[in-house]
């Protein structure tokens, strides 16, 4: 086992990190709150506060009345410069790729997609991504990026900025940062697409007063990533976060990642328009909307498969709220609410403690907005230290 100090350095760019996130948190906070809040002292809070004011990521909006002092005291309130810094979110499906610009506070001010053609190399991917990403800055370019964010499919090393297999789609060790960063020469972080929707949640969603969460995509495969005390979840090279390949049904019906009875397998989008015969999802809902028997139940059932996995996994991990994204998440539609009574009932300990089940507050834009939030953060957490 080994253990990682915190030098000097680090631990300033931790403790920056933090009041970034607090200043996301309490929206219009004073030097004080922040310092109760973080737990960090007076001294420290003004020396960051004043370094990322130099840097011009964070401004002084007036006076206000703090609740740390007596009554009628006004003190300083502070807030996020949303224009200091502009990125590009890129996130990366199966089937398709959406593009974004996105400003310090999550807001998306431009966005757009394309497909992915059937059976695309990794090359000519590469390729592809990168005409349509330069075609899309070059559109937008009176709004200059600083840095991209990539959320994607498949095993993806943090570390290195490599998707380092995506079996279903044939690709393996595509070295996304390295081409994008070359060819844009900006800083490119890469994470896995839910794990960046959960930071996401975490900065601008539904979560941002939870310290432990699990943020579930449903798409063309099933995923997921957690926050535990506080800090996202990541395993090493592979950063974990696979619940579409936990087992729901041993022996069941074989999955592209070897296994058989893979979740994914029975409750996927993909799942979902095989067993009704149909070709979108929008559809789907859309008969479900209309009241479609066939389709409402075909979400209840998935929604109820999910939910047997969610379960077993609450009784390891009883965290505070589960976050379910995708199209087929709709609040309360079929699937949500089968997910959410089931989960709930079948789960030994959150019917100690019930679990909060709630779709995603990111809408749409979730997955760019995640893959936005790595470059924010870690832009955040990089920047330079002329202490």
């Amino acid at each position: 086992m080994s253990f990682i100090g915190q030098n000097t350095l680090r631990t300033k760019q931790l403790n920056r990190t933090l009041v970034f996130q607090t200043l996301l948190r309490l929206e219009a906070p004073t030097r004080q709150e922040i310092a109760a809040f973080t737990k960090l002292t007076p001294a420290t809070i003004t020396n960051i506060v004043n370094e990322l004011m130099e840097y011009g990521y964070v401004v002084e909006l007036g006076n206000g009345v703090s609740e740390l002092k007596r009554a009628g005291r006004k003190t300083v309130v502070l807030g996020l410069n949303e224009e200091k810094k502009r990125v590009a979110g890129v996130h990366i499906r199966s089937d398709r790729v959406e593009l974004g610009i996105v400003t310090l506070r999550g807001k998306v001010l431009k966005s757009t997609s394309f497909d992915l053609p059937a059976s695309i190399g990794q090359d000519e991917f590469l390729e592809l991504l990168t005409r349509e990403l330069e075609s899309f800055l070059q559109k937008n370019k009176a709004l200059p990026v600083s840095c991209i964010g990539v959320g994607s499919v498949g095993l993806v090393d943090y570390e290195s900025g490599r998707i380092l297999e995506a079996e279903h789609l044939g690709w393996e060790n595509v070295a996304i940062e390295a081409v994008l960063s070359r060819s844009f020469n900006l800083p490119v972080y890469v994470d896995h697409h839910v794990r960046a929707m959960t930071l996401a949640e975490k900065m601008f969603g539904a979560c941002k007063n939870q310290s432990d969460f699990l943020c579930v995509y449903i798409g063309q495969g099933i995923g997921s990533g957690l926050f535990l005390r506080d800090q996202l979840y990541r395993s090493e090279t592979t950063g974990a976060g696979e619940f579409g390949h936990m087992t729901y049904q041993p022996g069941g019906t074989a999955c592209w990642c070897g296994n058989n009875g893979c979740l994914e397998r029975y409750a996927s989008e993909e799942a979902v328009l095989h067993e009704l015969n149909m070709d979108s999802i929008t559809s789907v809902l859309e008969a479900c909307r209309n009241g479609d028997a066939d389709a409402v139940q075909a979400l209840r059932s998935a929604g109820g498969k999910i939910a047997v996995v969610l379960s077993s996994f609450i009784n390891m991990f009883h965290v505070q709220k589960i976050v379910i994204g995708g199209d087929m998440a709709r609040e309360d539609g079929p699937l949500l609410l089968e997910i959410r009574e089931k989960a709930n009932a079948d789960s030994f300990l959150a019917r100690k403690r019930m679990v909060e089940i709630t779709t995603t507050a990111l809408g749409d834009q979730q997955g760019i907005i995640g893959a936005a939030s790595i470059a924010l953060l870690e832009s955040i957490f990089t920047v330079s230290i002329n202490k």
